[in-house]
């Protein structure tokens, strides 16, 4: 930083990630507190078996799917929209169709409620985008992707979008290594989502929110 020299302590890490930028571990320190105030987003996440979708059904049962396009009319009383690759392995690429509400065995519990997920292949977005997205409280979603949290009205998925893309929160994500099993654990959970949350209001400028909840100088 120019002429100026900075030196820092920090104790041994154990199994804590290492940042090699110093000056982050006070945002890391502001993160924590307020996991401890809060909730920790780790302990939402939805495992990606949650739908009981594998990565080559459309594959395996051609006949149970239809392709689907942005304005194709479906019965949202016996059918569900699908988000899931085409096709197993590399060459696979997520796409969405239409089946029947009896190809899902489990999540029952999910099946009407919005959801905001990721790509379970870069869900903290270490090497390119995460590809956050809502799926609305008719669709589910097989291997490739995993749900964050998931929600019982529109809104709260919107207003929790604007949280999980802020800046704080995508910094945030940053701090644990790329595996599922750690994903999101340096991340607060507000819990409360819903326009009368009483902390954040998602109709304002929710990074210089976030950055005075956490105690964190922009």
């Amino acid at each position: 930083m120019g002429n100026k020299l900075f030196c820092f302590y920090s104790a041994n890490p154990n199994e804590e990630l290492f940042s090699l930028t110093p000056l982050d571990n006070e945002i890391s320190n502001s993160l924590k507190n307020s996991i401890g105030k809060f909730s920790c987003l780790h302990g939402a996440i939805l495992p990606r078996c949650l739908f009981s979708i594998e990565s080559d059904f459309v594959e395996r049962n051609p006949d149970l799917v239809r392709e689907y396009t942005e304005g194709d009319t479906f019965n949202p009383e016996t059918e569900i929209e699908l988000f899931t690759n085409d096709k197993a392995g590399k060459s696979g690429r997520a796409r969405w169709y239409v089946a029947n509400k009896e190809v899902i065995t489990t999540g029952f519990e999910h099946l009407n409620r919005w959801e905001v997920i990721v790509s379970s292949a870069n869900a903290g977005g270490q090497k390119r985008s995460n590809q956050i997205a809502i799926v609305d409280n008719h669709s589910v979603f097989g291997r490739s992707r995993v749900a964050l949290k998931t929600f019982a009205t529109e809104q709260e998925a919107k207003n929790f979008f604007k949280y999980a893309t802020s800046e704080i929160i995508r910094f945030a994500f940053l701090l644990t290594d790329e595996s599922l099993t750690s994903l999101a654990k340096k991340v607060p959970d507000l819990l409360d989502y819903s326009d009368t949350n009483g902390v954040i209001d998602y109709n304002c400028d929710v990074n210089a929110q976030l950055y005075e909840l956490f105690s964190i100088k922009n």
